[in-house]
């Protein structure tokens, strides 16, 4: 989506459903530890307001989506301390750099985007 203030508008519905799923698994979420990245991140606000805040404290978030535009959206609307974004191709191969970077993935309405599910 290259209009993410279009996207932060109308996203109720994946607010209230990651909600659901969020509430669902806490007590999983609690127990992540070091460095998480959430894949398909879009604007931020997500990450931000509702996955962030049940995380330890001391969990860095890397939020990534295929979009720069959401992206710098994020950056400039989202961004909080321990909480940043990468544009990240899940289709793709990872770069090398971000190899071995996470000890845990979320993905909230993403992944029935990609149509090549090779790397994933």
């Amino acid at each position: 989506m290259e209009m993410p203030e279009k996207y932060v508008k109308a996203n109720a519905m994946p607010r209230r459903d990651v909600l659901d799923i969020i509430e669902e698994f806490s007590p999983e979420l609690s127990q992540i530890q070091d460095k998480c990245i959430d894949i398909g991140s879009g604007s931020g606000d997500i990450t931000k307001d509702l996955l962030l805040p049940l995380l330890p404290h001391d969990v860095e978030v890397v939020g990534a989506d295929i979009s720069q535009a959401m992206v710098n959206y994020a950056r400039k609307n989202n961004s909080k301390e321990r909480l940043s974004y990468i544009v990240l191709d899940i289709e793709g191969k990872m770069p090398n750099e971000q190899i071995g970077q996470y000890d845990c993935v979320t993905s909230f309405y993403c992944l029935h985007w990609p149509y090549d599910l090779r790397y994933i």
